[in-house]
């Protein structure tokens, strides 16, 4: 399962929490690729393009900001870090809720 906690100005963006994040992102959309597999294969129940367009509208914003993270996090802006950071967890924690309501596996 996929575990994000925040960030603040008190506890900041490490590289380790930039790895973990990405490595989260990278385990949902490889389960994510697997059920839209099974989508265009026909083996589960067709509404599964409509979830899979749901779960779209977080995992398109997320890849932009992990690189912008990845540019505070190198060059230690961690105000700038944090605030991307979080909003990446809260984009985590809405397409993995979105994903459970529709029975989709991330892990």
């Amino acid at each position: 399962a996929i575990q994000l906690g925040t960030a603040s100005v008190s506890n900041p963006v490490t590289p380790t929490m930039l790895y973990d994040i990405e490595n989260g992102m990278i385990v949902a959309v490889a389960g994510l690729n697997t059920y839209r597999s099974s989508c265009v294969n026909g083996l589960i129940p067709p509404n599964c393009k409509t979830v899979i367009r749901s779960i779209q509208v977080y995992t398109k914003q997320i890849p932009p900001l992990l690189v912008e993270l990845r540019g505070f996090v190198r060059n230690n802006k961690q105000v700038d870090a944090v605030t991307v950071y979080n909003t990446i967890v809260n984009l985590m924690t809405g397409l993995k809720a979105t994903a459970a309501q529709n029975n989709v596996g991330l892990s």
